[in-house]
């Protein structure tokens, strides 16, 4: 008689190998190969060499979808490219015997030179911004190239602006480096659920170079198919409108399960209106990723929520008292809110070491106390409507509770020391379900992608000193 023992196989894929007891032994049973094995087989070592190790469950859900349109766009870009450098040649006098080598190296050279000190510049300039807005920076990175390429196209147009053009578009190219490296980056981060990050970025490299090798000789092909204009430029504006498409569904199909300001945004207007946390997916699928179209907390609440930055000048607007008095409001918490009415801003200061979570509820309470001093203060806010109130929902319970105190209705002023230690209380409790529904809704809070300033305040080790 043969008794199994146990299976084993290797990922997800192969084949399932079993251990038998036969008598005193163990014998390994191996399934018999056949044809179809054998081509199996074969998809496999590829697959070894293209996907990460342990695919899929060693890769995020969205790994797959968003690759595949990854590597489409990335054909049509090396296409593309290959047009646009036989245009730069042509436009560097390539071919012209009145063009020197002398004059190419040096447009080479300033070419080049633009470019280095446009990855600086824009480094310095918004590089901290690429992790807040990933897919926003991806997606502009993608548009910025197609045009950059554009312009190069037109080259030979005009030979006699070559140097300016080149320095021009090398610069845009070298944005378009340092913001889609950058957010390649975040997106292997995300994608690396087993903590691979190397090897699905070294994966990722080999992707490329196999898609860059097809488009190449793809290339080869249509440079010689088309050679008159109309329909090489018919050929290239296909390429860079179907290039867009698949960038646009590639960062679509991205699913961050961890806040930015956006998303936070997003799912609060859900959770206080409703009552509910929307999921990871639907919520990234709200996301815009364009700059100037996305939502802002400050349509919800009526105040820009600061994080992290210097509160010299909400300071100025309070007195040393109200300043102990909100002080003691806060000694519990790892972070301090201001309200500065008259900008219709709340700064949110954090102590040293805060942690994601920290973030999170400093930014939630931030909202609700917006919304709160909008009520005090007889705004009228598009969140708090007349259906919304007639529900058990958080934006209800925040109406009522604000609708217990007497009202302001001359000058906008923030909310008195009196009403903060209830309204704190209520915050806390309504946190609490909203930190629930993020649980059960599959949100992460162990990291987040907000905007933070790097100002931080310790105003528990000088109380003594403001008594």
């Amino acid at each position: 008689m043969v008794d199994l023992i146990l299976t084993e196989q290797y990922g997800s894929t192969q084949d399932i190998i079993s251990f038998t007891q036969h008598g005193n032994e163990i014998v390994e049973v191996k399934p018999q190969k056949n044809f179809f094995k054998c081509i199996f087989s074969f998809t496999t070592f590829f697959r070894e060499i293209l996907l990460p190790y342990g695919y899929p469950q060693s890769v995020s859900d969205d790994y797959l979808e968003y690759q595949t349109w990854d590597t489409l766009q990335a054909l049509c870009s090396t296409i593309t490219g290959s047009f646009t450098m036989r245009a730069v040649l042509r436009g560097v006098g390539v071919g012209d015997s009145k063009a020197t080598a002398l004059s190419a190296a040096l447009t080479w050279i300033m070419k080049e030179g633009a470019g280095m000190i446009g990855r600086i510049v824009f480094a310095w300039w918004k590089g901290s911004e690429l992790d807040h807005n990933c897919k926003k920076w991806r997606f502009f990175a993608d548009i910025l190239n197609d045009a950059a390429m554009l312009i190069e196209l037109c080259l030979p147009q005009f030979q006699q602006y070559s140097t300016e053009v080149l320095c021009v578009t090398s610069v845009m190219k070298s944005i378009v480096g340092i913001a889609g490296g950058a957010t390649r980056a975040s997106i292997t981060y995300h994608q690396a659920i087993k903590d691979n990050v190397a090897d699905i970025s070294a994966k990722d490299g080999s992707q490329e170079t196999v898609v860059n090798l097809i488009g190449s000789f793809a290339s080869i092909f249509l440079l010689n198919y088309f050679t008159d204009s109309t329909s090489e430029w018919l050929l290239i504006l296909s390429l860079i409108i179907l290039h867009l498409y698949t960038n646009y569904m590639a960062v679509k199909s991205l699913v961050f399960k961890n806040f930015n300001n956006q998303r936070i945004a997003i799912v609060l207007k859900t959770f206080l209106t409703v009552g509910t946390v929307p999921s990871p997916s639907k919520v990234n699928s709200n996301e815009a990723i364009l700059h100037g179209f996305d939502q802002t907390v400050k349509r919800i609440c009526g105040f820009e929520i600061i994080l992290g930055e210097s509160i010299s000048k909400p300071l100025k607007l309070y007195t040393v008292a109200e300043l102990k008095q909100i002080l003691s409001v806060y000694e519990q918490e790892k972070y301090l809110l201001l309200v500065h009415s008259e900008k219709r801003k709340i700064y949110v200061s954090f102590e040293h070491g805060e942690n994601a979570r920290d973030v999170i509820a400093a930014y939630f309470h931030a909202v609700l106390l917006a919304i709160a001093t909008s009520i005090y203060n007889s705004t009228s806010l598009d969140i708090y409507s007349k259906r919304q109130l007639h529900h058990t929902t958080p934006i209800a319970i925040i109406h009522t509770f604000m609708n217990a105190y007497e009202k302001y209705i001359d000058d906008y002023r923030n909310i008195p020391f009196n009403y903060l230690i209830p309204f704190n209380k209520l915050v806390k409790q309504e946190f609490n379900m909203f930190v629930t529904a993020l649980t059960v809704n599959g949100w992460s809070m162990g990291s987040h992608s907000m905007k933070v300033g790097e100002h931080r305040i310790d105003f528990k080790t000088h109380k003594a000193k403001l008594t």
